[in-house]
């Protein structure tokens, strides 16, 4: 089998050394390609926005131009889909646009995506009206909430909607027992959606806390909102890689994921990091992100803008050890049955084995 992975971003490559040193966790697009070669027998090949760049055919160069980047690299997989069985789109920024240019063809190689956010509005004439999903043979998603939408709202067909967990690394993000937990600190992490000045407004009063923020993503647009802002004696907010961030959540004693209302897993990465290293986590309640955390199973809810109850449920954790403890061994045994990188790469390469033989 022959699989093209098109990446809305830039592939992080020569990462092998830092994998091996147990510096930086393995990137899902990468865990994907190196299973399908392995144990597909497969060739797997991946395109990104540098692609993009390097790419001199005219067509590329005019959607760029006129359309972005996400269009751009659609287009360059449309025009090599005759090298491939199966195409592999991480967003349906890219799975949209390759799914209409395929709708020009009469033969065409399987399709399988990610649909991050289908409820968003800009979306829906494209599902609607131009049925796009005609050219997606499994459309991924992460929370139920996308999932009901897809289903209802879009009126796609319930088999090609499969509802699937996200993922943490679990070799990069585990317990490390070895580091010390300072008691007093607790951390957060990540941009999309993060409504830091509500957890700023929850910590305000409690100066014995040490809060620390990594407030930084490689994916997300969103504003940092920590930025420019007078930030309290004991909270510090400032970038980290891999390796700090993973030192971030072992040192802390439990992890806050603050958000905004929305309809779909924003979060659902540092969530996940956090529960995979064992550590009791307090998230929004939002919408979207109902999927993970059951409110004093393996984590604690709170509602959105809500900055007493922030307040409370951190005080919560931080004075009650016996139930920061349970809360921890519970997230990491969730995290360990149900968000793995592995499991995440298999459920993609089924549907993509799957894709491929209707063409074949």
């Amino acid at each position: 089998m022959r699989t093209l992975l098109l990446i809305p971003g830039r592939v992080k490559t020569e990462l092998a050394e830092a994998i091996s040193a147990d510096l930086h966790p393995h990137m899902d697009y990468d865990a994907l390609a190196d299973s399908l070669r392995r144990e597909a027998g497969a060739q797997a090949d991946v395109l990104d926005y540098a692609a993009v760049a390097q790419e001199g055919h005219p067509l590329v160069r005019l959607i760029r131009a006129l359309a972005g980047r996400d269009a751009a690299l659609a287009m360059l997989g449309f025009l090599r889909r005759r090298r491939y069985d199966a195409l592999f789109t991480n967003g349906e920024n890219v799975g949209i646009p390759l799914a209409l240019l395929l709708k020009m063809v009469r033969h065409r190689p399987g399709h399988v995506t990610i649909g991050h956010r289908l409820s968003a509005g800009k979306k829906r004439l494209f599902f609607t009206l131009l049925r796009a999903d005609r050219q997606m043979d499994t459309i991924f998603v992460y929370a139920q909430t996308q999932r009901d939408y897809g289903q209802v709202r879009l009126g796609i067909k319930q088999e090609k909607l499969c509802l699937i967990r996200f993922h943490a690394d679990q070799r990069f993000f585990r317990p490390l027992p070895e580091i010390a937990v300072a008691p007093n600190q607790l951390c957060s992490a990540g941009l999309e959606w993060r409504d830091y000045p509500t957890l700023l407004a929850a910590v305000t009063d409690l100066p014995e806390l040490s809060v620390r923020l990594a407030a930084a993503s490689p994916w997300s647009k969103h504003t940092d909102e920590t930025a420019h802002r007078v930030l309290p004696p004991h909270v510090t907010a400032r970038r980290y890689d891999y390796a700090e961030l993973r030192h971030l959540y072992a040192s802390s004693s439990f992890v806050v994921i603050p958000l905004y209302e929305n309809d779909f897993q924003a979060g659902v990465t540092t969530l996940l990091e956090a529960m995979a290293m064992g550590k009791a986590v307090i998230v929004t309640r939002t919408t979207g992100q109902r999927d993970v955390v059951t409110d004093g199973e393996n984590g604690l809810t709170v509602e959105p803008g809500d900055a007493a109850g922030l307040r409370e449920a951190i005080r919560r954790l931080y004075t009650d050890t016996e139930l920061r403890e349970r809360l921890g061994r519970n997230a990491l045994q969730w995290a360990r049955e149900n968000a793995t990188l592995p499991q995440w790469v298999d459920h993609i390469q089924s549907a993509l084995v799957k894709a491929a033989s209707r063409f074949c």
